[in-house]
């Protein structure tokens, strides 16, 4: 009796389970039918064409400035610092006191070397008159000799010792930074300060593979301060990097006169106007298509009207209000310039 019952409640148990089954199942059919009836929402944009054109024969690259002399002044002594002479912000000359350390021991060890110096060659000078005699033999004279030239090493040891307990600025510049104060204990190898020179600066660019051939060294760029709309400046070109970097692009580095009725600092952001003899082909877009950063640049692309995707691209030069696009993009290829941001990618 027990048996049946436990069969009949299995029996329950399945039927209960294929009945919820099969609601399921219809309530997600249903759910489906109402999705398709849903019309799809388009996002109204405006898309170009890339395009393959003739560049004109000027780049303009963005870059940073940077101080054109800038150094640490390193300790060449130990000891404890007796007086700093020089403070943070100060406009300081080559040769310039900067700190005072303790040099009463090195001065003191100086002593005794010039008075043995002193006794080795009143030495000598009697041994000469020994020699001259034949009251000593020669050989002697040799010793005394070594000993002589050891002392005077060792003098002008002391005295180079004593000198660098004296630090002075190496160049012209303000000071920017200072790492010492009196009493400070340091040693060989310590950063004393750190000095500036913004008399010149070197603005830093990026170019591309293509565009680098055509940059020389000594070419006139005119430079153009973020911070100062309207101002033109002359640079030369004084280094092109040799080696590319991880995004394919070159350092070029230019240098130019910080104006003093507008003075720049190092940190700035500027843009370089390169002119150039020839005109090449490349492929181009509106500097607005670009979806988000020049440096992390990236573009949506219409497929068929209706999808859009998002795809990164190297850029390379730009013109006026265009951009040329190395890689990521080619021609013929729809692209979005105005609505990006109502899209997602493969939206």
């Amino acid at each position: 009796m027990g048996k049946k019952i436990y069969i009949w409640l299995f029996l329950l148990l399945c039927a209960a389970f294929v009945v919820w089954k099969l609601y399921f199942n219809k309530k997600e059919l249903a759910s489906e039918t109402e999705l398709s009836k849903v019309t799809r929402a388009y996002v109204p944009v405006q898309v170009v064409e890339a395009q393959t054109e003739t560049l004109s024969n000027r780049l303009e690259a963005d870059g940073i400035f940077l101080p054109a002399k800038e150094m640490f002044v390193i300790s060449e002594t130990a000891g404890r610092v007796l007086e700093v002479y020089k403070t943070k912000g100060e406009w300081v000359n080559e040769g310039d006191l900067i700190a005072k350390v303790d040099d009463e021991l090195l001065r003191t060890e100086l002593e005794a070397t010039q008075a043995n110096l002193a006794k080795l060659q009143k030495d000598r000078e009697r041994l000469v008159n020994l020699i001259e005699g034949e009251a000593a033999p020669k050989n002697k004279i040799e010793d005394i000799t070594l000993g002589i030239l050891a002392a005077e090493a060792k003098e002008k040891g002391l005295k180079k010792q004593i000198a660098n307990t004296s630090i002075k600025a190496p160049m012209t510049g303000t000071m920017g930074l200072r790492f010492i104060e009196r009493g400070s204990v340091i040693g060989p190898g310590i950063q004393v300060a750190q000095i500036t020179n913004l008399e010149k600066l070197f603005l830093m660019v990026k170019v591309t593979e293509r565009d680098v051939l055509n940059v020389r060294k000594g070419q006139s760029v005119s430079v153009s301060p973020d911070v100062y709309p309207g101002l033109t400046i002359p640079g030369k070109v004084t280094n092109i990097g040799l080696r590319a970097d991880n995004a394919f692009t070159y350092d070029v580095e230019i240098e130019v006169v910080n104006p003093k009725n507008n003075p720049l600092r190092a940190g700035m952001h500027a843009r370089a106007k390169f002119t150039f003899n020839t005109n090449r082909q490349g492929l181009t877009l509106p500097r607005k298509a670009i979806a988000g950063s020049l440096q992390d640049a990236k573009v949506y692309v219409v497929h068929d009207s209706v999808l859009a995707e998002l795809r990164p691209v190297t850029l390379g030069g730009i013109y006026d209000d265009k951009v040329e696009v190395t890689s990521g993009l080619q021609p013929g290829e729809q692209v979005v310039v105005t609505g990006q941001m109502n899209l997602s990618d493969r939206a």
